[in-house]
């Protein structure tokens, strides 16, 4: 057989196989979601999710979803996803967590993270039970609890207001004071790039400072003391790990695998340091508790450190890009804004001392700080929930399409971030009086920390920390942005072109720079 006729045999059989593919087998399963044409055969959406997934989903959002948004599919690497936006299919979601299940999600990306087998056979693969007997000191009154309910339940004691306990407001606490110690000149002054000013790149400086104020409370001193680099290499895994959230094969993400490895390795280590010395001035109630039920369930010191791992990026993935966005947006806004927020929050301070945190959230008390708040919610949060089909399940009207056992479902909470019947004509613009008009209903379609059952329970601790942190900076010094031209210019772009499960970044080299300077409290 010559080239070219081997050649022309390859292109008939790609194109008779695209042809049954996207046309007629479509038309054999007329109740089922409309695929979204690709290319390569098994590798499917792959590389163009890699290179920019909002931009795959709002392409399969344009030709197959439309105003109706009907659910669509897409395939990558071997995976199936359905994606589905209207609300009341996402409210079938919610409430049916027997066919959609999170678990299974939450397994897919354990094992994604680097979990063995049998780490995942000692954690999720248990009777609840035996789950019970063995972590006796928190009951379950389901039957279809596994360890993922465990952590959420754990999660939910420490971070909860309306728990019957203190550990919400003792965590809180704790990091306020170290706020307030480590936000003067002189502390930050190690994050400059010039010797006798305080100068920074902005993102870098904001993530890294805070990251280390969410690593200290819940790991306590001991894991920067032994560990410096922690925060550093995290911020790099940070930036790599929606490709796990896609089920990447580590061929295609040879760079997260890497740094994953990297930490895996130092929080291995952490945990082999002496107990006494990790909970040593710990404030977290969680973490010593989160270690017992793993020690409970005998799971290896492999398998705790990536838990490890993935209890440092719950803990640090959003808050720091929420606080960055916070002060970016306020930097880029008309002086008479930050004037007017300084005013509202000057009665929580004395000096430069927040001495009644309990004022900025008070509602009524910051009306502009609060209704500044929501709109970088809405306009910079970039979360997407997930879950597993584990059964042939048909969504209730609108239509009725039926979603295969086995495949991945995403939600893209963003869309209705700017829906233009709920947010106006002007939706797609930064505009924290917007708020002033809005129905309290709005604020629950902005979704920066998931929905469902699998809704960020640190959502709180996140809202109370950003404000205060907020608060702290505009009230302590003064900024100087020292990129040319106006905010149109040195405005960095949010990276909306891969997915998250919360806040997003910025753009690569998107950076900016500004001089921090102390300001004197009249």
């Amino acid at each position: 057989m010559s080239f070219l006729s081997g050649t022309l045999l390859l292109f008939v059989a790609w194109l008779t196989w695209r042809v049954w593919k996207f046309t007629l087998s479509p038309l054999t399963r007329p109740n089922e979601p409309r695929e979204l044409p690709y290319t390569i055969p098994f590798i499917g959406h792959a590389i163009s999710l890699f290179m920019n997934s909002t931009a795959v989903l709002t392409k399969g959002w344009n030709k197959l979803s439309g105003d109706n948004r009907q659910p669509y599919a897409l395939q990558a690497a071997g995976t199936f996803f359905y994606v589905i936006s209207h609300p009341k299919h996402i409210a079938e979601l919610s409430r049916n967590t027997q066919n959609f299940s999170f678990v299974e999600f939450s397994v897919d990306i354990v094992k994604a993270t680097g979990m063995s087998p049998e780490g995942i056979a000692k954690t999720y693969n248990l009777d609840p039970d035996a789950l019970d007997a063995k972590v006796d000191h928190f009951k379950h009154p389901m039957k279809d609890k596994h360890f993922e309910h465990l952590n959420r339940q754990l999660h939910t004691t420490q971070l909860s207001p309306s728990s019957q306990n203190n550990n919400l407001p003792s965590l809180d606490q704790t990091i306020l004071s170290w706020l307030q110690n480590n936000l003067t000149i002189p502390n930050l002054h190690e994050y400059s790039l010039v010797q006798n000013d305080l100068e920074v790149n902005f993102y870098e400086f904001v993530n890294t400072v805070f990251i280390r104020a969410g690593e200290n409370a819940f790991f306590g001193p001991a894991l920067a003391r032994n560990y410096p680099d922690v925060a550093h290499d995290f911020r790099i895994y940070d930036e790599l790990h929606w490709r796990d959230l896609y089920l990447f094969p580590p061929f295609l993400a040879p760079e997260l695998t890497a740094i994953k490895e990297k930490l895996t390795a130092q929080f291995k280590k952490y945990l082999a340091l002496p107990k006494q010395e990790r909970d040593k001035q710990n404030p977290s109630w969680f973490t010593p508790n989160f270690e017992l039920a793993l020690d409970k369930l005998e799971v290896g010191e492999q398998d705790k450190a990536v838990f490890f791992l993935m209890l440092y990026l719950a803990t640090n993935t959003n808050t720091p890009k929420l606080l960055f966005w916070c002060l970016a947006h306020l930097l880029s806004s008309p002086a008479t804004c930050l004037d007017k927020i300084r005013a509202e929050i000057s009665p929580a301070f004395t000096g430069d001392e927040l001495t009644d945190p309990s004022y900025l959230l008070t509602p009524g008390n910051c009306p502009t700080f609060e209704f500044f708040y929501l709109e970088v919610l809405r306009f910079r949060s970039h979360s997407v929930s997930a879950r597993v089909v584990t059964a042939d399940t048909v969504l209730p009207a609108p239509g009725s399409f039926l979603l295969r056992k086995g495949a991945k479902v995403l939600i893209p909470y963003r869309v209705f971030h700017f829906d233009e019947t709920i947010f106006g004509k002007d939706a797609k613009f930064f505009k924290p009086e917007r708020w002033e008009s809005l129905p309290a209903s709005a604020r629950g379609v902005v979704r920066a920390f998931g929905g469902g059952k699998s809704i960020c329970p640190g959502r709180y601790l996140a809202e109370r920390e950003v404000k205060k942190a907020v608060a702290l900076m505009i009230r302590r010094f003064d900024f100087e942005v020292l990129a040319e031209g106006g905010p149109g210019k040195w405005m960095p772009k949010g990276d909306d072109s891969r997915p998250g499960v919360g806040m997003m970044g910025i753009e690569k080299g998107g950076d900016f720079k500004v001089r921090v300077r102390k300001r004197e409290v009249v």
